[in-house]
């Protein structure tokens, strides 16, 4: 029989040989315990769909933690992709005068499993033949929890990087499903913009702005959309709140909105203006937003160049130089077009192409080159008549000795006659 002794030193040795065989993870401080439950509870795995009644939480090792609204401990003994039988339970049975208690042949299994990214439960009613659990029924499958809000998120932005418009609208669909998220319609309408899409964007950056007025990117894209299907005065009202919104922000913050790698700010709002106000019959004001345009952005050689359609049937020599400025600043020559769909033109075709000019540049640049030939020729005109008088002035003493020769001729023959 082991003394006291050896009994003390024996549980000893086994608690130091447990401490080095048993992992350390095993372990959990009641302050780890803590920052883990938080952790779950913050940031759940799934949570259940509508009510958000249960937060889902999975471990490494499969389990399932389930808390409740009021975060406490609902379940822990859930497992992913598990088969679990419930307990063989008892049933009350009259018989006659007598209630025994029966057993019930059927047993609910269920399984855990995440599909297409939501956690589902599947369950049926089972019953046991030759030593295996046999389900008599269909079976059900319920869901039991979504993705958190901005889980889906995420993934269309990593769609979008990957420049997959497609998918990324697919995951925007499950996220506006689940969580009616705001950033979510307006990512989703970015990406039916660049898939031309105009008129989905239109629909889902109008929902975004339900939900955030004062979104700028928002109405920065949407004014974009609108202009491609020529909703010309909502380009208008969309861009007067824009502009309205930019008027109250820091010259960082303005930046940061230019900056930004997924749907910025457009900053030549200004001149997206000026356009939808020239569609709409208002030179006045399209010439001004050009103006103001040219102000922020002096380098936009578009901003030049509509100004000069603008202002040619005005100010020929003003609108000649904005429009070659702005081709040298990289503007598309597009005065060909506007002339053949602006009936009013037509009048003053003649007069502006003398030769094989197709555009107002051409023309501008023709009056140019016709300006510097008249002057070139005036200049030698002008010398011409200066190296004479000099010529007369040095030379005036000659002038008669040439005379008396001809008098002289005139006389000879005469006298011959």
């Amino acid at each position: 029989m082991k003394s006291k002794k050896g009994k003390i030193v024996y549980s000893g040795f086994l608690g130091l040989i447990s401490l080095l065989i048993i992992p350390e993870t095993l372990y959990s401080s009641p302050s780890s315990y803590f920052e883990d439950r938080k952790q779950c509870i913050e940031n759940p795995d799934f949570i259940t769909p509508s009510t958000k009644e249960y937060k889902y939480c999975l471990k490494e090792n499969g389990i399932i933690k389930k808390y409740d609204e009021f975060d406490n401990l609902v379940e822990e003994d859930l497992k992913l992709n598990e088969l679990v039988q419930e307990k063989i339970k008892k049933e009350k049975k009259k018989i006659g005068n007598k209630t025994i208690e029966v057993r019930n042949p059927f047993r609910e299994l269920t399984e855990y499993k995440i599909d297409e990214e939501e956690l589902v439960k599947y369950s049926c009613k089972a019953k046991k033949e030759r030593g295996k659990l046999i389900c008599k029924n269909k079976g059900q499958k319920k869901l039991v929890g979504i993705r958190p809000e901005g889980f889906y998120l995420k993934k269309g932005l990593k769609e979008i990087e990957n420049r997959k418009w497609d998918k990324s609208i697919k995951f925007f669909d499950k996220e506006i499903e689940y969580n009616k998220n705001q950033e979510a319609y307006a990512l989703r309408g970015f990406s039916k913009f660049k898939l031309e899409d105009y008129l989905g964007s239109i629909s889902d950056l109008g929902d975004a702005l339900k939900i955030k007025k004062s979104d700028v990117f928002s109405l920065s894209l949407r004014s974009r959309a609108n202009f491609k299907v020529e909703n010309y005065q909502d380009v208008i009202s969309d861009l007067n709140k824009l502009i309205a919104l930019i008027e109250f922000k820091s010259k960082r913050e303005v930046n940061e909105l230019f900056n930004k790698e997924i749907n910025p700010v457009d900053p030549n709002y200004f001149y997206l203006r000026g356009l939808a106000k020239s569609e709409l019959g208002n030179s006045k004001g399209a010439k001004k937003d050009f103006d103001l345009e040219i102000i922020n952005n002096p380098l936009n050689g578009d901003a030049y160049f509509q100004r000069g359609l603008e202002t040619y049937w005005e100010e020929r020599d003003e609108a000649c130089q904005d429009l070659i400025k702005g081709v040298s600043l990289g503007a598309v020559d597009t005065s060909s077009n506007f002339l053949k769909e602006n009936p009013q033109s037509n009048s003053f075709l003649d007069e502006l192409f003398t030769g094989n000019e197709k555009s107002l540049i051409d023309a501008c640049k023709s009056s140019s080159t016709r300006k510097v030939e008249n002057i070139k020729q005036n200049y030698e005109t002008e010398k011409l008549n200066k190296d004479l008088i000099n010529l007369f002035k040095n030379y005036y003493f000659l002038i008669p000795i040439p005379l008396l020769v001809i008098g002289y001729i005139i006389l000879k023959y005469r006298s011959d006659d």
